[in-house]
Protein backbone atom coordinates (compact mmCIF):
# COMPACT_ATOMS: atom_id res chain seq x y z
CA UNK A 1 0.00 0.00 0.00
CA UNK A 2 2.82 2.43 0.70
CA UNK A 3 4.00 2.02 -2.89
CA UNK A 4 0.57 3.13 -4.17
CA UNK A 5 0.76 6.59 -2.50
CA UNK A 6 3.23 8.18 -5.00
CA UNK A 7 1.28 6.66 -7.88
CA UNK A 8 -2.07 8.08 -6.69
CA UNK A 9 -0.49 11.47 -6.01
CA UNK A 10 0.97 11.55 -9.50
CA UNK A 11 -2.39 10.70 -11.04
CA UNK A 12 -4.06 13.50 -9.08
CA UNK A 13 -1.47 16.06 -10.18
CA UNK A 14 -1.70 14.85 -13.73
CA UNK A 15 -5.41 15.44 -13.77
CA UNK A 16 -4.90 19.05 -12.79
CA UNK A 17 -2.00 19.72 -15.14
CA UNK A 18 -3.29 17.94 -18.21
CA UNK A 19 -6.87 18.90 -18.71
CA UNK A 20 -8.48 17.72 -15.47
CA UNK A 21 -11.12 19.80 -13.66
CA UNK A 22 -9.92 23.31 -12.55
CA UNK A 23 -10.63 23.83 -8.85
CA UNK A 24 -10.45 27.67 -9.16
CA UNK A 25 -14.08 28.84 -9.40
CA UNK A 26 -14.75 32.51 -10.15
CA UNK A 27 -17.84 34.68 -9.54
CA UNK A 28 -19.55 36.69 -12.31
CA UNK A 29 -21.66 39.76 -11.56
CA UNK A 30 -24.72 40.43 -13.73
CA UNK A 31 -27.29 43.24 -13.28
CA UNK A 32 -30.80 43.16 -14.74
CA UNK A 33 -30.36 46.87 -15.53
CA UNK A 34 -27.62 49.44 -14.96
CA UNK A 35 -29.65 52.64 -15.42
CA UNK A 36 -32.87 53.91 -13.87
CA UNK A 37 -34.76 57.12 -14.57
CA UNK A 38 -37.06 58.31 -11.77
CA UNK A 39 -38.77 60.72 -14.19
CA UNK A 40 -40.28 63.85 -12.62
CA UNK A 41 -39.48 64.26 -8.93
CA UNK A 42 -40.58 67.24 -6.85
CA UNK A 43 -37.82 69.01 -4.99
CA UNK A 44 -37.64 67.73 -1.42
CA UNK A 45 -38.93 64.26 -2.28
CA UNK A 46 -36.91 61.13 -1.54
CA UNK A 47 -37.15 58.31 -4.11
CA UNK A 48 -35.69 54.79 -4.14
CA UNK A 49 -35.01 52.02 -6.64
CA UNK A 50 -33.62 48.50 -6.34
CA UNK A 51 -31.07 47.29 -8.89
CA UNK A 52 -31.27 43.47 -9.08
CA UNK A 53 -27.94 41.67 -9.30
CA UNK A 54 -27.12 37.98 -9.74
CA UNK A 55 -24.04 35.82 -9.39
CA UNK A 56 -23.80 33.80 -12.61
CA UNK A 57 -20.33 32.50 -11.85
CA UNK A 58 -19.13 29.38 -10.01
CA UNK A 59 -17.49 31.09 -7.01
CA UNK A 60 -18.93 33.23 -4.21
CA UNK A 61 -19.53 36.85 -5.24
CA UNK A 62 -18.44 39.39 -2.62
CA UNK A 63 -19.93 42.91 -2.64
CA UNK A 64 -16.97 44.76 -1.14
CA UNK A 65 -18.27 48.32 -1.33
CA UNK A 66 -20.93 50.63 -2.75
CA UNK A 67 -19.81 54.20 -3.56
CA UNK A 68 -22.36 56.91 -4.54
CA UNK A 69 -21.00 59.93 -6.42
CA UNK A 70 -22.43 62.43 -3.90
CA UNK A 71 -23.98 62.71 -0.46
CA UNK A 72 -27.45 63.18 -1.97
CA UNK A 73 -27.48 59.49 -2.89
CA UNK A 74 -27.42 56.52 -0.52
CA UNK A 75 -26.91 52.91 -1.60
CA UNK A 76 -26.83 49.63 0.28
CA UNK A 77 -26.65 45.96 -0.80
CA UNK A 78 -29.21 43.46 0.49
CA UNK A 79 -26.40 40.87 0.78
CA UNK A 80 -22.62 41.14 0.90
CA UNK A 81 -22.02 37.57 -0.28
CA UNK A 82 -23.92 35.73 -3.03
CA UNK A 83 -23.49 32.04 -3.73
CA UNK A 84 -23.46 30.80 -7.37
CA UNK A 85 -26.93 31.36 -8.86
CA UNK A 86 -28.06 33.57 -5.96
CA UNK A 87 -29.47 37.05 -6.49
CA UNK A 88 -29.78 40.18 -4.36
CA UNK A 89 -30.23 43.91 -4.86
CA UNK A 90 -28.61 47.31 -4.40
CA UNK A 91 -31.18 49.77 -3.05
CA UNK A 92 -30.42 53.32 -4.18
CA UNK A 93 -32.11 56.33 -2.54
CA UNK A 94 -31.96 59.83 -4.05
CA UNK A 95 -32.68 62.95 -1.94
CA UNK A 96 -33.74 65.79 -4.24
CA UNK A 97 -33.90 68.80 -1.92
CA UNK A 98 -30.80 70.62 -3.26
CA UNK A 99 -31.47 70.17 -6.99
CA UNK A 100 -33.58 71.70 -9.74
CA UNK A 101 -33.71 70.37 -13.30
CA UNK A 102 -32.17 67.24 -14.81
CA UNK A 103 -29.84 65.34 -12.46
CA UNK A 104 -27.58 62.35 -13.15
CA UNK A 105 -25.75 60.46 -10.40
CA UNK A 106 -23.62 57.31 -10.40
CA UNK A 107 -23.01 54.50 -7.93
CA UNK A 108 -19.91 52.30 -8.19
CA UNK A 109 -20.27 48.72 -6.92
CA UNK A 110 -16.97 47.07 -5.93
CA UNK A 111 -16.88 43.25 -6.07
CA UNK A 112 -14.43 40.37 -6.42
CA UNK A 113 -15.57 39.66 -9.99
CA UNK A 114 -12.22 39.71 -11.86
CA UNK A 115 -13.82 40.85 -15.14
CA UNK A 116 -15.77 43.83 -13.73
CA UNK A 117 -14.44 44.61 -10.23
CA UNK A 118 -15.94 48.15 -10.39
CA UNK A 119 -19.47 48.17 -11.84
CA UNK A 120 -21.17 51.55 -12.43
CA UNK A 121 -24.91 52.12 -11.98
CA UNK A 122 -26.64 55.35 -13.08
CA UNK A 123 -29.76 57.11 -11.83
CA UNK A 124 -31.50 60.09 -13.42
CA UNK A 125 -34.25 62.46 -12.35
CA UNK A 126 -35.96 65.63 -13.53
CA UNK A 127 -36.42 67.66 -10.36
CA UNK A 128 -39.40 70.04 -10.37
CA UNK A 129 -40.39 72.64 -7.80
CA UNK A 130 -43.77 73.12 -6.16
CA UNK A 131 -42.53 76.24 -4.37
CA UNK A 132 -39.92 78.59 -5.84
CA UNK A 133 -37.74 81.35 -4.40
CA UNK A 134 -36.50 84.31 -6.42
CA UNK A 135 -33.61 84.79 -6.01
CA UNK A 136 -32.46 81.29 -5.03
CA UNK A 137 -29.28 82.75 -3.50
CA UNK A 138 -28.84 86.15 -1.92
CA UNK A 139 -25.59 87.98 -2.65
CA UNK A 140 -25.58 91.05 -0.40
CA UNK A 141 -21.97 91.88 -1.34
CA UNK A 142 -20.41 94.79 0.61
CA UNK A 143 -22.41 96.97 2.94
CA UNK A 144 -20.99 99.94 4.83
CA UNK A 145 -21.37 99.56 8.58
CA UNK A 146 -24.34 101.57 9.83
CA UNK A 147 -26.03 101.75 6.44
CA UNK A 148 -29.52 100.33 6.02
CA UNK A 149 -29.87 97.85 3.18
CA UNK A 150 -33.12 96.14 2.22
CA UNK A 151 -33.91 93.57 -0.43
CA UNK A 152 -36.74 91.14 -1.19
CA UNK A 153 -37.20 87.44 -1.86
CA UNK A 154 -40.33 86.29 -3.70
CA UNK A 155 -41.88 82.96 -2.73
CA UNK A 156 -44.44 81.43 -5.13
CA UNK A 157 -46.29 78.16 -5.68
CA UNK A 158 -45.84 76.69 -9.17
CA UNK A 159 -48.72 74.21 -8.75
CA UNK A 160 -52.29 74.98 -7.68
CA UNK A 161 -51.22 74.82 -4.02
CA UNK A 162 -52.81 77.54 -1.86
CA UNK A 163 -49.39 78.48 -0.49
CA UNK A 164 -48.87 79.59 3.09
CA UNK A 165 -45.58 80.75 4.58
CA UNK A 166 -45.84 79.68 8.19
CA UNK A 167 -42.45 80.77 9.55
CA UNK A 168 -39.13 82.32 8.50
CA UNK A 169 -35.78 82.49 10.23
CA UNK A 170 -32.11 83.20 9.56
CA UNK A 171 -29.04 81.32 10.72
CA UNK A 172 -27.17 84.64 11.14
CA UNK A 173 -27.96 87.41 13.66
CA UNK A 174 -26.83 89.97 11.06
CA UNK A 175 -30.15 89.79 9.19
CA UNK A 176 -33.67 90.89 10.07
CA UNK A 177 -36.61 89.23 8.27
CA UNK A 178 -40.23 90.24 7.77
CA UNK A 179 -42.91 88.58 5.66
CA UNK A 180 -45.89 90.02 3.82
CA UNK A 181 -48.06 89.03 0.88
CA UNK A 182 -48.61 90.56 -2.55
CA UNK A 183 -51.44 88.68 -4.25
CA UNK A 184 -50.39 85.03 -4.58
CA UNK A 185 -46.76 85.94 -3.96
CA UNK A 186 -45.21 85.90 -0.51
CA UNK A 187 -42.52 88.53 0.07
CA UNK A 188 -39.60 88.09 2.50
CA UNK A 189 -38.08 91.48 3.31
CA UNK A 190 -34.40 91.13 4.21
CA UNK A 191 -32.50 93.92 5.95
CA UNK A 192 -29.08 94.16 7.59
CA UNK A 193 -28.95 95.35 11.18
CA UNK A 194 -27.25 98.73 11.62
CA UNK A 195 -25.17 97.42 14.51
CA UNK A 196 -23.93 94.38 12.56
CA UNK A 197 -20.21 93.78 13.25
CA UNK A 198 -17.53 94.24 10.63
CA UNK A 199 -16.50 91.24 8.55
CA UNK A 200 -17.87 88.62 6.20
CA UNK A 201 -21.08 86.82 7.01
CA UNK A 202 -23.16 84.05 5.49
CA UNK A 203 -25.71 81.38 6.24
CA UNK A 204 -29.20 80.26 5.26
CA UNK A 205 -32.66 81.78 5.32
CA UNK A 206 -35.21 79.05 6.08
CA UNK A 207 -38.75 79.51 4.74
CA UNK A 208 -41.34 77.10 6.19
CA UNK A 209 -44.44 76.44 4.07
CA UNK A 210 -47.56 74.28 4.03
CA UNK A 211 -46.24 72.30 1.05
CA UNK A 212 -45.88 68.60 1.86
CA UNK A 213 -43.36 68.24 -0.94
CA UNK A 214 -41.27 71.27 0.04
CA UNK A 215 -42.03 72.10 3.67
CA UNK A 216 -38.77 74.07 3.97
CA UNK A 217 -36.98 76.25 1.39
CA UNK A 218 -33.31 76.99 2.05
CA UNK A 219 -31.93 80.23 0.61
CA UNK A 220 -28.16 80.72 1.12
CA UNK A 221 -26.87 84.26 1.62
CA UNK A 222 -23.43 85.90 1.62
CA UNK A 223 -22.13 89.39 2.32
CA UNK A 224 -19.61 91.58 4.09
CA UNK A 225 -19.94 94.52 6.48
CA UNK A 226 -17.18 97.00 5.71
CA UNK A 227 -15.89 100.30 7.08
CA UNK A 228 -12.92 102.27 5.75
CA UNK A 229 -10.65 99.22 5.80
CA UNK A 230 -11.34 95.48 5.43
CA UNK A 231 -9.00 92.73 6.68
CA UNK A 232 -9.17 89.11 5.51
CA UNK A 233 -8.83 86.80 7.29
CA UNK A 234 -9.78 88.63 10.50
CA UNK A 235 -7.77 86.08 12.52
CA UNK A 236 -4.46 84.44 11.52
CA UNK A 237 -4.16 80.80 12.53
CA UNK A 238 -1.17 78.57 11.69
CA UNK A 239 -2.41 75.44 13.43
CA UNK A 240 0.48 73.24 14.57
CA UNK A 241 3.98 73.83 13.14
CA UNK A 242 7.31 72.14 13.79
CA UNK A 243 9.91 73.91 15.94
CA UNK A 244 12.76 75.21 13.80
CA UNK A 245 10.63 75.60 10.67
CA UNK A 246 9.24 78.75 9.08
CA UNK A 247 5.51 79.25 8.41
CA UNK A 248 3.73 81.96 6.43
CA UNK A 249 0.15 83.22 6.11
CA UNK A 250 -1.17 85.99 3.87
CA UNK A 251 -3.49 88.84 4.87
CA UNK A 252 -5.40 90.96 2.36
CA UNK A 253 -5.94 94.60 3.38
CA UNK A 254 -8.50 96.51 1.29
CA UNK A 255 -9.02 100.28 1.67
CA UNK A 256 -12.53 101.45 0.70
CA UNK A 257 -12.45 105.07 1.85
CA UNK A 258 -10.71 107.43 -0.54
CA UNK A 259 -7.80 109.28 1.04
CA UNK A 260 -7.21 106.71 3.80
CA UNK A 261 -3.65 105.41 3.97
CA UNK A 262 -1.76 102.85 6.01
CA UNK A 263 0.81 104.47 8.26
CA UNK A 264 2.45 101.57 10.11
CA UNK A 265 2.37 97.77 10.49
CA UNK A 266 3.47 96.11 13.70
CA UNK A 267 3.71 92.42 14.67
CA UNK A 268 4.25 90.99 18.15
CA UNK A 269 6.03 89.00 19.53
CA UNK A 270 9.47 89.54 18.00
CA UNK A 271 9.59 86.25 16.06
CA UNK A 272 6.74 87.42 13.80
CA UNK A 273 8.05 89.07 10.64
CA UNK A 274 6.10 91.09 8.07
CA UNK A 275 6.64 91.37 4.34
CA UNK A 276 4.36 93.21 1.92
CA UNK A 277 3.81 90.99 -1.11
CA UNK A 278 1.83 93.24 -3.48
CA UNK A 279 0.33 96.71 -3.61
CA UNK A 280 -1.98 98.05 -6.35
CA UNK A 281 -2.66 101.77 -6.43
CA UNK A 282 -2.49 102.05 -2.65
CA UNK A 283 -5.89 100.39 -2.19
CA UNK A 284 -4.98 96.71 -2.00
CA UNK A 285 -2.18 95.41 0.21
CA UNK A 286 -1.24 91.72 0.42
CA UNK A 287 0.81 91.12 3.53
CA UNK A 288 2.88 88.05 4.41
CA UNK A 289 2.99 87.28 8.15
CA UNK A 290 5.86 84.90 8.90
CA UNK A 291 6.66 82.89 12.01
CA UNK A 292 10.44 82.64 12.04
CA UNK A 293 12.54 79.55 12.77
CA UNK A 294 13.53 80.82 16.25
CA UNK A 295 9.96 80.70 17.59
CA UNK A 296 10.00 78.79 20.91
CA UNK A 297 7.96 75.63 21.51
CA UNK A 298 4.53 76.06 23.03
CA UNK A 299 1.31 77.91 22.36
CA UNK A 300 1.91 81.15 20.52
CA UNK A 301 -0.48 84.08 20.84
CA UNK A 302 0.44 87.30 19.11
CA UNK A 303 -1.07 90.13 17.11
CA UNK A 304 -0.75 92.11 13.92
CA UNK A 305 -1.54 95.81 14.42
CA UNK A 306 -2.47 97.90 11.39
CA UNK A 307 -2.30 101.71 11.84
CA UNK A 308 -4.01 104.05 9.37
CA UNK A 309 -5.29 107.59 8.85
CA UNK A 310 -8.91 106.36 9.14
CA UNK A 311 -10.89 108.11 11.85
CA UNK A 312 -13.22 105.13 12.15
CA UNK A 313 -10.43 102.51 12.24
CA UNK A 314 -7.16 104.15 13.33
CA UNK A 315 -5.85 100.84 14.76
CA UNK A 316 -6.97 97.37 13.63
CA UNK A 317 -5.85 94.41 15.70
CA UNK A 318 -5.58 90.99 14.00
CA UNK A 319 -5.03 88.09 16.49
CA UNK A 320 -2.37 85.52 15.64
CA UNK A 321 -2.41 81.90 16.94
CA UNK A 322 -0.09 78.92 16.52
CA UNK A 323 1.18 75.86 18.37
CA UNK A 324 4.92 75.19 17.96
CA UNK A 325 6.05 71.60 18.60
Amino acid sequence: PTRLIPLLLGLALGGVLFGGENTSKLPRLVFDETQHNFGEVYRGEKVSHKFILKNEGEGTLEVQGVRPSCGCTAAAPSKNNLAPGEQGDIEVTFQSDVFVGKVTKTIVVDTNDPETPHYTLTIEADVKEEVTANPRRLFLEQVRQGQSLKTEIEIKAVTDLDLEVTKINSSSPVLELEKRQRGNTHIIEVSIKKDAPLGRFGGDILVFTNSKRQPVLTIPFFGEIISDISIFPPTISYGTISKGSEAMRQVLITIYQEGVKLTRLEAMPEFLNLREATETGGRFHRLEVIITKDAPAGRLEGSLKIYSTSKAQPIINVPVYAVVK
